[in-house]
């Protein structure tokens, strides 16, 4: 089994929908194409869907180390 790596995992803000919220934040991990996790909502901003990624991946990073 491999150990987790923090730094292996990354948040990525995509426009994926039609205005007026076309930004999704996806958590990726290095060596990956596909997300390991995204948000379930769009955002208006993209500086929201930031902002709600990164909050995201300090607790996907905190469940994955315990």
């Amino acid at each position: 089994m491999s150990q987790f790596d923090p730094d292996d995992y990354s948040v990525v803000v995509k426009n994926r929908a039609r205005m007026p919220k076309p930004w999704r934040w996806e958590i990726y991990r290095a060596g990956r194409t596909s997300p390991v996790a995204h948000s379930e909502e769009y955002f208006e901003l993209m500086t929201t869907a930031r902002l709600e990624g990164k909050e995201a991946l300090g607790r996907f990073i905190q469940a994955k180390q315990y």
